[in-house]
């Protein structure tokens, strides 16, 4: 069984039955990597496909919204974002960070925070209730320097429901 949709296109599964599709876009002058992936074709429905390709075709608001909430994350006590700001500083060669570290207001942890790139966003429409992770996304500051990813995962509606560092 397969599942078409508009912007997808045909979502074929696999013997497993899970569905799986992956493309990428361009934000700014980079390119992510963009996939959607179920466990099975009956818990995908043409809205959560909508609200997914709605994403996808705004992918600068969707940076944004996330980049906000990392914002918002620093003035919290154990701050996620912080600590990984905070590792990734004293860890990282000093000539990589000062090329990576492509804004200089003088804030530190905001200027890395403009600086991270986008890498990746993984959609599962499956999950479509509203505190459910509908799609996570993946920054790094230097992605050939460090294996260190700062994940924000979204509901379906735009909202952080985690932000986490993952290797």
């Amino acid at each position: 069984m397969t599942i078409e949709h508009d912007f997808f296109g045909i979502l074929g599964s696999d013997d497993a039955g899970e569905v799986y599709w992956s493309d990428s876009a361009e934000l700014g002058d980079q390119d992510v990597q963009i996939d959607l992936s179920s466990p099975d074709e009956e818990s995908v429905s043409a809205e959560a496909l909508d609200i997914a390709a709605a994403m996808v075709n705004d992918i600068e608001g969707l940076d944004s919204q996330a980049r906000e909430s990392l914002v918002a994350d620093l003035s919290k006590e154990g701050s996620v974002t912080g600590a990984y700001i905070t590792t990734e500083l004293d860890e990282m060669d000093p000539e990589v960070l000062d090329d990576a570290l492509i804004w200089d207001s003088g804030d530190k942890q905001i200027d890395f925070l403009r600086s991270i790139q986008l890498q990746r966003i993984g959609f599962h429409p499956h999950h479509f209730r509203s505190e459910e992770h509908f799609a996570v996304l993946e920054y790094s500051i230097s992605p050939d320097d460090t294996d260190a990813l700062l994940v924000v995962t979204i509901d379906v509606h735009g909202d952080p429901v985690r932000i986490a560092v993952e290797q």
